[in-house]
């Protein structure tokens, strides 16, 4: 009995030291995850970082394209005003209009206005076609500036002979010139000559009659306009 007991006891005993677990194994298994996230977090801050630096440098260039395109602008435009005030002062106008074609490749406001100044000068010397190469490539935020930048590209397609091309640009002229009371009738009064060379007296009349009704200021103690209303007014009645 007494062997009997000491088994059992043997046997409880070396169960136990079985069943307990190392203190070290418990450890073992707590830090493994907990160094499984730190490599995590190491690999993940390590990826934004590099997107980060990707980011920055993306940024930087951008920065500099920005700067660098700034900085030519300037140039350009520094060039283009230095251009236009030689040309401005300029008595010969073959050298004034070189001058003036030189700003006008620089692609800013004086760069615009040396277009115009160009066209004026082009459109003096017969040459209407260039003229109007130089007029449809400039730009205006000023009403009243693209009004005469249209009127005077009507003109040229006068010259020309295009007349459609010249009522077409008379009318955008007007749109332009929103309702201005000096410069409309006078546009109006270009458009009604372009129909009496088209022989569409009504048209032309219509052009003198919206003076007459819209515009009565304009040339007032004058006869003219009612005088070339009524002819256009018989010319269209026959």
């Amino acid at each position: 009995m007494q062997f009997e007991r000491r088994t059992e006891r043997a046997m409880t005993n070396s169960e136990i030291k079985r069943t307990q677990h190392n203190p070290m194994e418990n450890n073992q298994e707590h830090v493994q995850p907990v160094i499984q996230e730190e490599a995590d977090f190491v690999a993940k801050t390590k990826k934004y970082r590099k997107q980060l630096t990707t980011l920055f440098i993306v940024v930087a260039i951008i920065l500099i394209a920005i700067l660098a395109w700034f900085l030519v602008r300037q140039s350009q435009a520094a060039k283009a005003d230095q251009a236009i005030a030689l040309a401005d002062v300029e008595q010969n106008d073959s050298i004034a209009l070189n001058l003036y074609k030189e700003a006008a490749t620089h692609g800013t406001k004086s760069g615009d206005r040396a277009k115009v100044e160009a066209a004026i000068r082009l459109y003096k010397a017969g040459n209407y076609e260039e003229a109007v190469k130089y007029l449809d490539e400039a730009s205006a935020s000023d009403d009243i500036v693209a009004a005469g930048i249209e009127t005077l590209k009507g003109d040229c397609y006068v010259n020309l002979q295009n007349y459609d091309a010249a009522i077409k640009a008379y009318e955008e002229a007007i749109s332009e010139a929103d309702g201005n009371t000096q410069l409309v009738p006078l546009i109006l009064i270009k458009e009604a000559n372009v129909y009496r060379e088209q022989k569409n007296y009504a048209a032309e009349a219509k052009a003198y009659g919206k003076i007459i009704e819209e515009y009565p200021a304009f040339g007032q103690g004058s006869t003219d306009i009612r005088k070339y209303y009524e002819r256009a007014k018989a010319s269209a009645a026959e």
